[in-house]
């Protein structure tokens, strides 16, 4: 099992600030204890607080971030497929594997804020039109990190004799990973993904799912990574004020806005034993690498690394 941390950087989630500074301190302090990826959301208005509330643009702060490290892996939590074009998202990506060693992951939705997207003058469709756009940005970087030239046409995108060079350092390419749970969506990630990446769900869920992407994918094993609130060894009574917070941030969000319960039925908290008891059950239903959404975010990434990463690997010693 593997770990990544989604950075706080829109003053969401308890975030006792935002923007460059905060970002820089969280993931450099998630390198330094431990973790193996990082990710950041990609939005160009600020998606969870007030839409005037700062919120820096996710390829610039990547870059910055990924020359101040040295191993960890960067992501988008996701990377917005209404803001680029594909061939120049394709050549951003594999510029920046280049420049740092083969240590990007390339995590991109399809979108959802449609406010942004409507607001800053780019085509807005609705969602399956948005994943079939999606899918043929996919075709498009897969193409250009491994052709020597590419033309394509489609409903969506054209590019004709598009050349990208250098290549990414990862061969044969990038990993593409495929995120959400849509009907459309995971016949996408049986296509095309080579990591399936979705929020999380209680493990008896995620197993059902696990297999339905097996029988999707006609036998094809897709690695399968989950993004979960971490509300990790807090009192009762801050779990219930910080789930309260969460489902209000989110509200907007999805097509059924959480409550309270549902964070709390669906992510990480409770007790180490009860955190190491979910993630195991996590792993058997075939996830194999954690995202954590931290809640507040600096004390409670640094007490994922601190208290829950050693009793995994403990418990790991013991099964072998």
């Amino acid at each position: 099992m593997k770990f990544g941390v989604r950075l706080a950087v829109q003053g969401e989630m308890g975030a006792k600030g935002q923007g460059w500074d905060y970002t820089r301190e969280m993931a450099l302090e998630a390198e330094d204890i431990g973790f193996d990826s990082v990710w950041l959301p990609d939005h160009v208005i600020n998606a969870h607080m007030s839409k005037r509330t700062p919120m820096l643009e996710n390829w610039t702060v990547l870059c910055a971030l990924a020359a101040l490290t040295k191993k960890v892996h960067f992501g988008g939590h996701t990377f917005n497929n209404s803001l680029r074009h594909p061939a120049l998202m394709a050549k951003m990506a594999s510029t920046f594997d280049v420049m740092f060693g083969g240590r990007l992951i390339y995590s991109q939705g399809s979108a959802w804020f449609r406010d942004e997207t409507k607001g800053y003058g780019l085509p807005w469709d609705e969602h399956d039109d948005r994943v079939a756009r999606l899918r043929e940005s996919l075709i498009i970087a897969k193409r250009m990190w491994t052709e020597p030239d590419v033309t394509f046409k489609g409903r969506f995108y054209e590019v004709e004799g598009a050349i990208l060079e250098p290549k990414p350092v990862q061969q044969p390419h990038i990993p593409i990973w495929v995120p959400g749970d849509s009907e459309a969506t995971r016949n996408l990630v049986a296509e095309l993904g080579d990591w399936w990446l979705t929020y999380s769900k209680p493990p008896e869920i995620i197993q059902s799912w696990s297999e339905d992407m097996l029988r999707r994918s006609g036998g094809r094993k897709i690695p399968m990574a989950i993004s979960t609130v971490c509300l990790a060894g807090l009192s009762t009574e801050d779990v219930t004020r910080w789930s309260h917070l969460y489902a209000e941030e989110r509200k907007h969000r999805f097509a059924t806005p959480p409550t309270p319960e549902d964070v709390l039925a669906e992510n990480l908290w409770g007790s180490v034993e009860d955190c190491v008891a979910r993630i195991r059950a996590w792993e058997a239903a075939g996830v194999s690498h954690l995202i954590i959404q931290p809640i507040p975010p600096l004390d409670g990434m640094r007490f994922f690394a601190r208290e829950i990463m050693p009793a995994l690997a403990e418990t790991s010693a013991v099964v072998n």
